[in-house]
């Protein structure tokens, strides 16, 4: 486990000497500096995740180490220690870019760690912040590029869904997902997508857009956007919406309604809670039902639900599966029903619930169901397996 470093730079050796015990009792790695010149070198040679400073110091002081800090690495947390007379120094390192402080003589030891880890998690949630967002512009702008392309392209709509996709074999804690579209002959609305939601939870989906052509390839992209919108609110701190089935798809069903496409979907999305092993899912008229298969009877989540993009007054319900005793979980399109002839429904079904309880890969189902990359199929026929991972 990488150890947090934070430089101490304080002309007081006695100072330095009490703030580095309490810091490294709290886990930190401390580098000490006595003043202002030897701070600024040692951080550029350890580069530190923060900066604790002394404000009254001989030669450079606190408030001339902040500015070149400020200049040199903005994102780098500079908490600066004031004594008891020096107050409005502290208010004014604020105003030029510390972000926080402390006083001197410190009355409950705990809160200079508590100050250093408080800076540390805002600093760590402005990274992530920015990452998510300069992932989100790279997909709206390959978003924005295919999407002219679609326009007169059938085989462009293939090439967007694609770039979409997630990664196959993703794994999210104990669980590896993978995903397969064997496409029909039309270009069709079938899509899926897996993604971590923090270190906690992992939310995933399959949705099958009515119709086919570009239209309905255009409408799954949107959902896709629309998607990483939800997501990026998340990993911003500004809403916990995503991870809550039943009202996620409200919302997607306001948002396809109010783009007046004429256009509905069905879409399954669930939530895994990885410290729980806990499965949270809504179904707005996903049908066939996702199945389960693991130290219980193979058996489908039978969640009913209306489309969305058709009924502004829809909801959903929410349900709950400990996945405790699961070992895979399988969605297949409506596809798979309409391409396996010779068959009933009810046949084509169990045949899927006796597969399910053996296959090994989403490649072993896709060769039980007679899914194949060569098929001319009528219907898409999209797959997402979800599987217990022994790694």
């Amino acid at each position: 486990m990488k150890v947090t470093t934070v430089l101490l730079i304080d002309d007081n050796d006695l100072v330095r000497q009490a703030f580095k015990r309490i810091l490294q009792s709290a886990g930190f790695r401390v580098v000490e500096a006595e003043d202002g010149e030897s701070g600024l070198e040692a951080f550029r040679e350890v580069e530190p995740a923060a900066v604790l400073v002394d404000l009254r110091m001989p030669g450079l002081d606190g408030l001339d180490v902040l500015s070149r800090l400020a200049q040199e690495a903005p994102e780098t947390p500079v908490i600066v220690v004031s004594g008891e007379g020096t107050m409005a120094d502290a208010l004014t390192a604020l105003r030029l870019g510390a972000w926080d402080y402390v006083t001197k003589p410190l009355l409950q030891s705990e809160i200079l760690a508590q100050t250093v880890t408080r800076a540390l998690d805002k600093a760590r949630l402005m990274r992530e912040n920015r990452e998510h967002r300069a992932r989100l512009e790279v997909l709206n702008s390959q978003l924005s590029q295919a999407l002219r392309e679609l326009r007169d392209d059938q085989e462009a709509g293939r090439r967007l869904q694609h770039q979409l996709l997630p990664p196959d074999n993703l794994r999210m804690g104990a669980w590896k997902f993978s995903r397969r579209i064997y496409p029909s002959k039309m270009l069709s609305g079938d899509f899926v997508d897996y993604f971590k939601l923090g270190e906690r939870f992992g939310g995933f989906y399959l949705t099958d857009v009515a119709g086919h052509g570009a239209a309905s390839a255009f409408v799954t992209a949107m959902l896709a956007a629309l998607v990483a919108k939800y997501r990026e609110a998340y990993a911003s701190g500004l809403s916990d919406l995503i991870l809550e089935p039943e009202r996620f798809l409200e919302q997607l069903n306001r948002d396809l309604l109010g783009r007046h496409l004429d256009k509905h979907a069905t879409i399954f999305y669930g939530v895994i809670d990885l410290d729980s092993e806990t499965l949270v899912f809504s179904n707005a008229g996903q049908y066939p039902f996702p199945a389960v298969f693991g130290r219980m009877h193979p058996r489908f989540l039978e969640v009913p639900g209306r489309p969305i993009g058709l009924f502004p007054d829809a909801r959903y319900a929410r349900s709950e599966l400990s996945l405790t005793q699961v070992d895979r979980l399988a969605i297949v399109s409506d596809g798979m029903l309409s391409n396996m002839v010779g068959q009933t429904s009810a046949q084509r079904l169990d045949l899927l619930l006796r597969l399910g309880g053996s296959a090994t890969s989403v490649e072993s189902l896709a060769t039980g169901l007679g899914v194949a990359d060569d098929n001319a199929c009528d219907d898409d026929v999209t797959l997402l397996f979800m599987e217990r991972s022994a790694e």
